[in-house]
């Protein structure tokens, strides 16, 4: 009895072991599920579409996103191989390479580009990630075969590299022409001002030495001769000044600003000696730019103040500035002819001149080389006025 007794005692033991391990394996039955639940919730989640396919290249799932950017659906898509899906249009050669040339001798795959025309999609560019996984319990092989559709990444790559083309075709053009504006001011310099200076300085001689034995009209011809020859050469020598504000090359240094508007003022008033002209230079921030540059800009803006205030007994004219946040800002202010503000805009221009009489001389390029100076460091200008009230003209300069 105690023999049985003990045989019975182990086969309860046993089946107690079998059941646990029953249980054990109905927990691995779900842990499974779970998991296979997890991975599926993965696959749908990611933008990209991704495809499993089995030994045989058969599609074993695909992603939400797959069927959403193929224009297929699950029932023509699992168990299918994939060179048949959507009526054969998988049948790529360069996908067949990857599949079955590369990936046998490698198990994974990045960036495998692949372009195929579509019926249902038109053109595609592709690019292809893959992985084998090696399941356990010697199952077969997975693959695991990600798709990212760069069409439109790749369109408008073409679209850069057609504008950065079309950019150094203009570049380029903008070299030769600069060239020939090179070629032009070396002409206008030498060959067309000499003549200028002789036509000038012997038109002047004539008239010191032969006036006398010349008529009335013979002597306004010649000075007629004398003061478009001055005039032209003002003219070549401000297309010269116009052209190279534009080429050279931009110096940057500390400015005192104050003191170089005395200095210029200076210059400029000993040309009109006669003149009552008043300069007030209020306080003003220095400055960072080109020191020939700004002068220039000084310059114009003051010979274009003391030329307007000529009708003036009494000039006055005030210079000054104020910082702000990113930037500094200059005035030229004149008590002189002024001029309509809807013309304000018309200022800046090349060979735009407000005023056309001969009391006012000029060449019309004055303000649009100081544009064209205060563009380049990187500032804006503007002009205010009244007719008969004077002119204000405003500038910035980044700090």
């Amino acid at each position: 009895m105690k023999d049985l007794s003990r045989t019975n005692s182990e086969l309860t033991e046993e089946i107690s072991f079998l059941k646990q391990r029953i249980n054990e394996v109905e927990a691995t039955k779900i842990s499974e599920d779970e998991a296979r639940e997890y991975a599926e919730g993965i696959i749908n989640t990611i933008r990209e579409p991704l495809i499993a396919l089995d030994h045989d290249l058969r599609v074993v799932t695909a992603s939400r996103s797959f069927y959403e950017v193929f224009k297929v659906n699950p029932k023509e898509t699992v168990g299918q191989l994939i060179y048949d899906l959507g009526n054969k249009q998988w049948d790529i050669p360069k996908l067949r390479e990857l599949l079955e040339t590369i990936l046998p001798e490698k198990a994974t795959f990045d960036n495998y580009e692949v372009e195929h025309n579509f019926s249902t999609i038109g053109k595609r560019i592709m690019l292809l990630n893959a992985r084998q996984i090696q399941r356990a319990s010697g199952k077969e092989r997975i693959i695991l075969l990600a798709i990212e559709d760069i069409t439109e990444r790749k369109r408008d790559e073409g679209k850069v590299k057609a504008l950065n083309q079309e950019l150094e075709r203009h570049i380029m053009e903008l070299q030769a022409v600069n060239e020939e504006l090179k070629t032009f001011s070396y002409a206008v310099s030498h060959d067309l001002k000499a003549p200028l200076v002789t036509i000038g300085g012997f038109s002047h001689r004539l008239l010191e030495k032969y006036g006398d034995s010349l008529d009335e009209k013979g002597q306004q011809y010649l000075k007629m001769i004398n003061a478009s020859s001055i005039q032209m050469e003002e003219l070549i020598q401000g297309l010269l000044s116009f052209f190279s504000s534009g080429r050279e090359t931009v110096n940057f240094s500390s400015l005192k600003m104050e003191k170089m508007v005395g200095e210029v003022f200076n210059q400029l008033k000993g040309m009109c000696p006669k003149r009552t002209i008043h300069l007030h230079v209020e306080a003003m921030p220095d400055l960072k730019g080109d020191e020939a540059m700004i002068t220039q800009v000084l310059v114009n803006l003051l010979s274009n103040a003391i030329k307007y205030t000529r009708p003036r007994e009494i000039a006055v004219i005030y210079v000054g500035g104020w910082s702000e946040a990113e930037r500094n800002v200059y005035y030229v202010k004149d008590n002189g002819i002024g001029f309509l503000i809807e013309h304000a805009g018309k200022l800046f221009n090349a060979f735009e001149r407000l005023q056309q009489t001969e009391e006012f001389e000029g060449t019309g390029l004055g303000l649009a080389i100081v544009k064209r100076v205060i563009e380049r460091h990187g500032g804006v200008v503007w002009a205010e006025g009244k007719i008969d009230e004077g002119a204000t003209f405003n500038f910035t300069i980044p700090r």
